[in-house]
């Protein structure tokens, strides 16, 4: 299988894991909304949703690709981090781009991404 396809691949699986992202996360407004709960509920389902997203994005690229899938599926993750990093830049543009909680949010993606791959 060429590289080009390999990336076609990655990409699909990029889009999956954002509409997941999307899905989980008006779910979750509705849940809050309707329960007028506190911050932890939101930040536990905001993690939930990154490990959620990236382990659909390295499921989608393993079962595709074949290959190595859990590789794939950290190169997903992986990816999948840096989206929502270079977003978040461009929203909160004074912000630190390296923190804890981002190293934090960076493996969660990485190894919901691997995991992902492997069971695709």
């Amino acid at each position: 299988m060429e590289i080009g396809r390999k990336g076609i691949y990655v990409v699909q699986s990029l889009i999956v894991s954002y509409i997941i992202t999307g899905i989980i996360l008006c779910v979750l407004a509705l849940i809050m909304y309707q329960l007028k709960s506190g911050t932890k509920i939101a930040e536990a389902g905001v993690t939930a949703t990154y490990i959620l997203a990236s382990m659909a994005a390295g499921w989608t690229a393993g079962r595709r690709i074949g290959k190595r899938k859990f590789l794939w599926g950290l190169a997903s993750g992986i990816l999948y981090f840096l989206i929502l990093l270079c977003i978040s830049a461009v929203i909160h543009p004074g912000e630190a781009l390296i923190s804890g909680e981002r190293i934090t949010v960076f493996l969660l993606c990485a190894a919901g991404g691997m995991l992902g791959g492997m069971f695709g």
